[in-house]
C-alpha cells in the first residue's frame, strides 16, 4: 500500500500533466509558424506591401549639347511622373561612341513633373554625338 508522501510526489502523467506539457508546446510551436507565415508567404509571392523606399515611376530625359572652342554644355529637359510629388532625377550625359560619361547633374523635383538645367560636359563630345540616361530616381 503506498505511503502518503509517495501518493503527493510529482507525478506527469497524473492529473493534467501530460495535456498542460502538449498544450505549452502547441502554442511555442504555433504562435512562431503563424509570425514566420504572414511575414514570409506574401514577401515570396511578391504580393505583399510595396517595400520601403521603392516608387512607382515614368521618366524621360532629352539633351543637347552645345560647343564653343572645343569645351561644351549640355542643356537637359526631362519629366518624371509617379505617386509620389518629390522624385531626385539623376541624369548623366554619355559620349555615344565610346559610352563614357560626360557630365551628371542631379535635380530635385517637387510637386512638378519638369526638370531642366545646364552642366558643364567634363570632355568634348566625340562625332557621334551625346547620349543622356536616367541613372537613378530616389
Amino acid at each position: 500500500m503506498p505511503t502518503h508522501e509517495w501518493t503527493l510526489a510529482h507525478d506527469p502523467h497524473g492529473r493534467d500533466g501530460r495535456k498542460r506539457n502538449r498544450r505549452a508546446l502547441v502554442i511555442a510551436v504555433a504562435v512562431p509558424s503563424l509570425i514566420a507565415l504572414v511575414t514570409l508567404v506574401p514577401a515570396l509571392t511578391g504580393k505583399g506591401a510595396p517595400r520601403p523606399g521603392g516608387r512607382t515611376y515614368n521618366a524621360r530625359v532629352n539633351c543637347q549639347v552645345n560647343t564653343v572652342n572645343g569645351t561644351g554644355t549640355v542643356s537637359i529637359n526631362g519629366t518624371v511622373e509617379g505617386d509620389s510629388s518629390r522624385f531626385q532625377v539623376t541624369v548623366e550625359v554619355l559620349d555615344a561612341a565610346t559610352g563614357r560619361r560626360i557630365g551628371q547633374q542631379t535635380f530635385d523635383v517637387r510637386d512638378t513633373k519638369a526638370f531642366s538645367g545646364t552642366t558643364r560636359a567634363q570632355a568634348p563630345p566625340g562625332p557621334a554625338g551625346i547620349e543622356c540616361r536616367i541613372a537613378k530616381v530616389v
